[in-house]
């Protein structure tokens, strides 16, 4: 982002915008073919399997044995680089990609529910499928409880910023400037053929440093940073 002649137009990273939009597209893609693929094991009797002497025959769905391994490789490989596009994004877009833990567990719980409480007519049961419901009460319990906490302290999230949530996930954080070192030129707000700072208006002080909170808040600015310009802005230019 600048803040020299282009005022509250911040630069868009268009790269990491389209490593978490193809995250998004490919989580929400590896889901439903896990969700669906369960659904194809669950009509025939919950298991199935081929060959071997000592292995019940009853053939799985056509491309569920290719699919279900796709569909679970997806979920690391997409997770991964939603997490790298939304740290590089800043503020709170690197948890986007967290929704994905909810969104799986709590639909494969509603399969585990939906066919332990209605069991298809391959089992010859005439009430519920403990070993099913179960099951679903635990998954759907996995991903509402989390989805509840995070938000419950969505607040406290967004204002902790991106970097810490990289790096609670390993993802690497690039290190900021030093807290003696002088602010980037594309973080001063003197322009560069000036040879001085320019004069500002007490009402332009106010709002330059709400905008450094702001930036604060949404992780784009780590705590040394925002004392530093805030101190180049106060005094002018000249730090103590």
């Amino acid at each position: 982002m600048t803040f020299g002649t282009t005022r509250d137009e911040p630069s868009i990273d268009w790269r990491s915008t389209a490593y978490l939009l193809i995250a998004a597209a490919g989580l929400a893609t590896s889901i439903t073919i896990l969700f669906l693929g369960m659904r194809a094991v669950m009509d025939i009797g919950g298991a199935c399997a081929s060959g071997g002497p000592y292995v019940p025959v009853q053939p799985c769905p056509d491309g569920v044995a290719l699919l279900m391994p796709l569909g679970m490789l997806g979920l690391f490989g997409f997770g991964a680089l939603g997490l790298v596009g939304g740290a590089r994004l800043g503020g709170g877009w690197a948890g986007l990609v967290l929704l994905a833990w909810p969104g799986l567990f709590i639909s494969l719980g509603w399969n585990f529910l939906e066919y332990g409480l209605a069991p298809p007519t391959e089992l010859d049961t005439s009430g519920p499928v403990w070993g099913w419901v179960i099951p679903g009460v635990l998954f759907v319990a996995m991903g509402a409880v989390p989805l509840w906490f995070a938000w419950s302290a969505r607040h406290e999230i967004r204002s902790e910023g991106s970097p810490a949530v990289a790096r609670r996930f390993g993802v690497p954080v690039l290190p900021g400037p030093p807290a003696d070192a002088t602010p980037a030129p594309s973080m001063a707000w003197t322009p560069a053929d000036r040879p001085g700072p320019p004069e500002t208006s007490s009402e332009d002080v106010v709002d330059r440093l709400e905008r450094l909170a702001a930036l604060r808040r949404r992780g784009d600015l780590t705590t040394e940073e925002y004392e530093l310009a805030k101190t180049h802005l106060l005094h002018g230019g000249e730090t103590s």
